[in-house]
């Protein structure tokens, strides 16, 4: 199957957007140009184009059912899930053990190597999958009140976060672990199971459901990361359902994955003393397109 698989970065379908939200924002917008010095004082996080994003892709692939059909969101927006990740009717169309390294905002065309690229069986698939590591490289910066805020890394609460410093010479790349939905780097004390998983309906423009959920794995076996061992998450299974499903016939020729960026990859929002704002992870949107 020629040119099976290309991942591209910055244009696209787009079904997997706001998996990754700031923490203690429930979502977050394109962030305005240029906004007075108080704009966080009344707003919450919002999402810039990163200069870099890193992710690490272990496998894709489309399925016939739902993957993490036990998880839901409710009338009221929250997700909830049964921590079972069900891959039986699943094919997969790239495979990498060691896991490839992409930089998405290099833009252009960038082919999987290093894997295995198999090709599906004709067929109408409804679902698709993803399977990362919950570790991103980082690094943006945010112009706020005429000021330009640099990303740079610090150690908080025993966890590697971004913050911001004015000075351009620190402004460096920085690698943040989500191990939580809700506060990203840090768990989120409650005793409910929302924060290890998400769900979201888009209803305008690429529309469909997404859902996600923290995961570790054992051989090539992924398992849902529970409330009780939040903190030991080392993936991301993400699950996808456009609206029009994903058709394969004996005249296709490759698969494509777009991956979107562009005013999401990273997320700012207001900073701790002494920091004005800080920088988190916000999502990446990928999606498959046939040809």
């Amino acid at each position: 199957m020629k040119n099976l698989i290309q991942a591209t970065a910055g244009i696209g379908f787009c079904f997997f957007a706001a998996i990754l939200n700031a923490p203690n924002q429930a979502s977050a917008n394109e962030c305005p140009t240029n906004p007075s010095s108080a704009y966080f004082n009344t707003n919450g996080s919002c999402y810039i184009t990163p200069d870099v994003y890193k992710v690490t892709i272990y496998e894709m692939g489309l399925c016939l059912s739902d993957p993490l059909e036990g998880t839901y969101h409710n009338d009221s927006g929250q997700t909830f899930t049964n921590y079972v990740i069900d891959e039986s009717t699943c094919s997969p169309t790239y495979k990498n053990s060691n896991g490839l390294l992409v930089n998405l905002a290099e833009g252009g065309s960038q082919t999987l190597t290093g894997g295995t690229e198999i090709r599906p069986s004709a067929g109408s698939y409804p679902h698709a999958y993803v399977k990362i590591k919950n570790v991103f490289g980082l690094k943006g910066s945010y112009i706020l009140g005429g000021t330009t805020y640099y990303s740079k890394s610090v150690i908080q609460n025993g966890a590697v976060n971004g913050v911001s410093d004015t000075q351009e010479a620190n402004y460096t790349e920085w690698n943040e672990t989500l191990v939580d939905f809700d506060k990203g780097s840090e768990c989120e004390p409650l005793e409910e199971n929302r924060w290890m998983a998400v769900s979201e309906t888009f209803t305008t423009g690429d529309t469909g459901n997404l859902k996600a959920v923290l995961a570790n794995v054992s051989g090539e076996t992924y398992s849902a990361t529970t409330q009780s061992n939040c903190g030991s998450s080392t993936r991301i299974f993400g699950a996808f359902s456009p609206t029009n499903p994903i058709v394969i016939s004996e005249g296709t020729e490759g698969l494509e994955v777009s991956f979107k960026i562009k005013n999401r990859g990273v997320s700012v929002f207001g900073g701790n003393n002494p920091y004005v704002v800080e920088f988190g992870t916000g999502p990446f949107t990928p999606s498959f397109a046939a040809f």
